[in-house]
């Protein structure tokens, strides 16, 4: 068994880091084209939400997908409106929610910057940046 020192172990991962081509310099179709296929489970489960939606109100999905994103607060999306149902649609996708949020550098970001004072308010705000994400991926 080899013991190592902290610095010996820290400069390792150093240089393995340098060797791993960053993921980060990929262009953004690249980025977009493995998200949506990656994503495959949640991105159904954001386009039934919304077909859900336009089947109440009428439209078509690409034209529904285009308004959203130019104003997400101003247009509803069933089963995605109040505060429990976000939660409860980031408990059930948590872990590709928190992949995408990191993909995008979200929690590089202050909670403050975001107007999230507190752990659920900053939960709510994030997932609803990853359902917005998502439905680019549909897009």
């Amino acid at each position: 068994m080899n013991i190592k020192k902290y610095v010996q172990f820290l400069t390792e991962a150093e240089e393995t880091k340098a060797q791993v081509p960053d993921e980060s310099q990929a262009t953004a179709e690249e980025t977009d084209a493995s998200d949506s296929s990656k994503y495959t489970d949640v991105t159904e489960e954001v386009k039934s939400m919304v077909e859900g939606t336009i089947e109440e109100s009428g439209g078509e999905l690409k034209s529904f997908c285009k308004s959203y994103l130019k104003n997400p607060k101003d247009i509803k999306i069933r089963g995605f409106i109040n505060d429990a149902d976000i939660y409860d649609f980031y408990l059930k996708w948590r872990n590709d929610i928190d992949e995408i949020l990191n993909n995008v550098k979200f929690f590089d970001e202050v909670p403050t910057k975001n107007n999230s004072f507190g752990l659920y308010e900053f939960i709510i705000k994030g997932t609803e940046k990853a359902f917005l994400e998502i439905v680019k991926m549909i897009k």
